[in-house]
């Protein structure tokens, strides 16, 4: 693979992350909540310990990653469901 700026991963990164947040409000907005519950089921970290960041790994460090971005579009998802559903 070849090295690719670190704002042209940015902005790829970025583009993913709105693709996915259209996709997921308009199937939400012709299909109902449901997809948009499950997905925010899925955001919520789950390693079943008391205090997950006791013991800080990269592998906790790459999920709680990971779980931010779940959360980020989902926040855009929200976003968008929100203006499909008010006409704008």
């Amino acid at each position: 693979m070849s090295q690719l700026p670190n704002e042209e991963l940015e902005g790829r990164l970025n583009a993913q992350r709105e693709t996915l947040a259209f996709l997921i409000a308009h199937l939400t907005h012709l299909e109902g909540d449901s997809l948009l519950d499950a997905l925010d089921e899925q955001s919520q970290f789950q390693d079943h310990q008391e205090d997950p960041g006791a013991v800080p790994t990269s592998a906790f460090a790459i999920e709680g990653a990971m779980m931010r971005e779940f959360r980020l579009i989902l926040e855009e998802a929200r976003a968008r469901l929100k203006e499909m559903r008010n006409g704008c």
